[in-house]
């Protein structure tokens, strides 16, 4: 049997301009944590509860409750409550996603350079993570974004290097996985996509016959893919399950999040704009729908509780809820992010108007490229496993917030994987041209989903200016 030669690829250390791309990352993320006081007790929603929650750990007690009485996944709190017992204070956090940046920027350059065959579209990807407006801010916040985007990347990488060799391998997108999980509940159900890119044939559409002979190559990869997964979650999912008195896999947050979405008042969001910004204009809206779970079911069963309201509200508004559909797909395609907000609250004090109106209008246009001529790009370039990992990460989380709960955040750590194939189309305009003209599935698909996706988007783009 001949050995089998694996291609030559790019490296990302040994290229400057991926270094200099590292450089300008770090410099944009540093500099507004050093100029407004990074280690502020500020916070906003969310980043409030992940400190809530994080705080009974510090003591032993464990992962807390959230105010609203519902149970987080548990990674982030506890990599806050880590960084706490390192560094005194849960705001370290965001230097821990600082340094992130680096290997997330390696390893979107090895997989652009794995799926693009040539340095330029790894170069374009690591610069264009660089300057990505949205990543620059949330890595100086507390939210869970900055570290799902690194474990995502790690996933896909992952998954794409373990089908190059043995099934020992595929621990790695495995393990990647299982902290995938933990740190964000939506994860849970990603392994049946992950599970059916690690085993495809290289080419999708070879046929039954293709697909048989993939899955007995890759089987054994598999199966280390599940069985590490399994290993990552099960701790904590049966320590938790015991200590609730019911089943957990890493979160109960579906009832709540579902009933912002699906409840008598109109689907809740918190970008600038559009959302319930204030704690008493969302009591208020909450207030206004349905009020029938008290606390003292147990988080579980409270958890389950509004589960069942919010299939009783949707059975009873089948066309409302169909009617909802695009506006909690305009939520999450917002082109601004919590950026405009936190520019217009003005917690970045100082900065001139001009500047301001600069950062919002960048940030709102990056997101539209990206988008657009992402969704353009993979119509034309994805492909093979790398095209149906991703594909199917952006499908499945759309999915989700159709039919549950929309906002701007959610998208984005979806965005790398526009961008990556992006950046491969850009390195051969004609021939991804070429790739989407000669398919007319392709192309019908392109007509369909990029318009619509246009409309989506600019439902809201003007929500960021105030009195337009």
């Amino acid at each position: 049997m001949e050995p089998v030669t694996r291609p030559t690829r790019p490296s990302p250390l040994a290229d400057p301009l991926f270094w200099a791309a590292v450089v300008v990352a770090l410099a944009l993320r540093a500099a507004p944590m050093l100029l407004w006081d990074w280690a502020s007790d500020d916070c906003t929603r969310d980043e409030c509860i992940y400190k809530i929650v994080a705080k009974p750990i510090l003591s032993g007690e464990g992962l807390g409750l959230a105010p609203a009485f519902w149970l987080p996944a548990p990674g982030y709190a506890y990599l806050m409550a880590a960084c706490h017992a390192l560094f005194g204070n849960f705001e370290s956090v965001k230097w821990v996603q600082w340094a992130l940046t680096v290997p997330t920027m390696a390893m979107l350059y090895a997989l652009a350079a794995r799926v693009g065959g040539e340095k330029r579209a790894a170069r374009l990807l690591a610069w264009g993570f660089a300057i990505h407006p949205t990543f620059v801010f949330y890595t100086g916040t507390m939210w869970t974004e900055t570290v799902y985007t690194t474990l995502l990347v790690t996933l896909t990488l992952g998954l794409l290097w373990a089908r190059e060799g043995g099934a020992r391998r595929a621990i790695v997108p495995g393990l990647a996985l299982g902290l995938s999980v933990l740190f964000r509940g939506v994860a849970t159900y990603l392994a049946p996509i992950v599970v059916a890119a690690l085993v495809a044939p290289d080419v999708l559409t070879a046929g039954r016959a293709a697909w048989a002979e993939s899955w007995t190559r890759l089987r054994g990869h598999a199966a280390a893919l599940v069985a590490t997964l399994l290993l990552v979650v099960a701790p904590y999912s049966v320590a938790a399950s015991l200590r609730w008195g019911g089943f957990v896999v890493s979160d109960a947050t579906l009832g709540h999040v579902a009933s912002l979405g699906n409840d008598d008042f109109p689907p809740v969001t918190f970008d600038y704009g559009i959302g319930q910004l204030t704690g008493d204009v969302y009591d208020a809206t909450r207030n206004s729908g349905q009020v029938n779970c008290p606390r003292r079911l147990g988080v579980l069963e409270m958890d389950q509780c509004k589960i069942d309201e919010v299939k009783h509200w949707i059975a009873h508004h089948k066309a409302e809820f169909v009617r909802r559909i695009p506006t909690r797909l305009a939520q999450l395609f917002n082109p601004h992010s919590f950026l405009t907000r936190h520019l217009r609250w003005n917690d970045w004090p100082g900065i001139p108007w001009e500047l301001k109106e600069l950062l919002v209008a960048y940030q709102a246009l990056f997101t539209m490229v990206v988008v657009w001529l992402g969704t353009l790009a993979i119509w034309g370039r994805a492909r093979g496993a790398a095209g149906l990992m991703t594909v199917g990460l952006i499908a499945y989380t759309v999915g989700v917030i159709a039919t549950v709960y929309g906002i701007s955040r959610f998208r984005l750590p979806l965005e790398p994987f526009w961008m990556l194939w992006l950046a491969v189309a850009l390195t051969d305009v004609r021939g991804s041209w070429r790739s989407l003209t000669a398919s007319n599935w392709r192309l019908a698909g392109a007509m369909i989903t990029l318009p619509t996706l246009i409309v989506l988007t600019l439902r809201y783009a003007w929500s960021g200016w105030p009195g337009l």
